[in-house]
């Protein structure tokens, strides 16, 4: 898990009420964001939800029609003060196939004036050496998309902006990005990411923005998500033939119980864990598994999209 985000830093993000309209359709509208200094964020939301645009603003690539706000303490509206400080991987990275990628590196790093250390960390850290010496147009779609990573990383930003960066990748490279991004915020770089993949969001943010239809769903650290669904617990019985006969005490004793494959999920807080032990003991059911189950980011993103369609 990321290093702790410091609470009373100022935020590496902070925007307010921000709308782009394009035509036939509106791709923010009111959006706030605010993007903790040092966090890992996951930005989530389906298609078309405004994360790219969002994204795009931010590294100034496009200009909102309303709205204020700061990206590294500069104003949003002088994307030239603070983007010497930002790396960024948006879509597909541009490279030039002839070249190898030590050279597509090489590049970008002297119109950057940047040294031949800079392009040994990048591809140290994207774990990218082996084939730098190769022509790009010899990669795979994973392979561009590290060496992406890598030029985004050239100037050691302190702001990294992320879409869709495990496009490509198979599990190793997976697991490797997930590694980098973890290293690059316990040394202070604050990250932002957006993914389908909401697993590997899971497993490695701390802070969640959830939009859809071009506003801000919900936003706030693991415990704010945590606290704004309902909880649940998770029971077996020691012998599967007594799931039946469990799920009987536990609706008897007036729990809401669903069975999920050979367990069952009852829809009470942590705190009722031990009433649940005693009611299936007082039915003569020995429970091998009792824990508090906590909701994935999709379930949670289904359940915040159901109350917002119920206010």
């Amino acid at each position: 898990m990321a290093t702790t985000p410091d609470a009373t830093a100022e935020p590496a993000v902070h925007v307010a009420g921000l709308r782009r309209t394009y035509p036939g359709h509106t791709g923010l509208h009111q959006l706030d964001l605010t993007v903790p200094a040092g966090s890992l964020t996951a930005l989530i939301g389906p298609n078309g939800s405004g994360k790219t645009t969002t994204m795009r603003l931010l590294l100034g690539l496009d200009q909102p029609e309303a709205g204020t706000g700061t990206v590294l303490g500069s104003p949003l509206n002088h994307p030239a003060r603070y983007l010497p400080q930002v790396g960024a991987l948006i879509e597909q990275p541009a490279l030039y196939p002839q070249l190898t990628g030590r050279k597509n590196l090489r590049v970008l790093a002297e119109l950057a004036g940047l040294g031949d250390d800079h392009i040994h960390r990048a591809l140290s850290r994207t774990g990218m050496e082996q084939q730098a010496d190769r022509p790009v147009a010899t990669y795979s779609l994973g392979m561009r998309q590290r060496l992406g990573i890598a030029v985004a990383l050239l100037t050691e930003p302190r702001l990294l902006i992320l879409d869709e960066p495990t496009n490509g990748l198979d599990p190793v490279g997976t697991a490797q990005l997930r590694e980098l991004l973890r290293s690059l915020t316990s040394d202070g770089t604050t990250v932002l990411i957006s993914s389908h993949q909401l697993n590997e969001l899971d497993a490695i943010c701390d802070h969640f923005v959830f939009l859809y239809q071009g506003a801000t769903l919900f936003q706030g650290d693991r415990n704010a998500l945590a606290a704004s669904q309902h909880s649940s617990i998770e029971a077996a019985p020691e012998r599967k033939d007594q799931l039946t006969a469990l799920t009987s005490a536990f609706t008897e004793a007036g729990y809401d119980v669903r069975r999920h494959e050979d367990r069952l999920l009852v829809d009470t807080a942590a705190e009722h864990a031990g009433e649940l032990n005693r009611t299936a003991a007082a039915h003569g059911i020995t429970l091998s598994h009792l824990t508090v189950r906590r909701p994935t980011l999709e379930e949670a993103f289904f359940s915040l999209l159901r109350q917002e369609s119920q206010c």
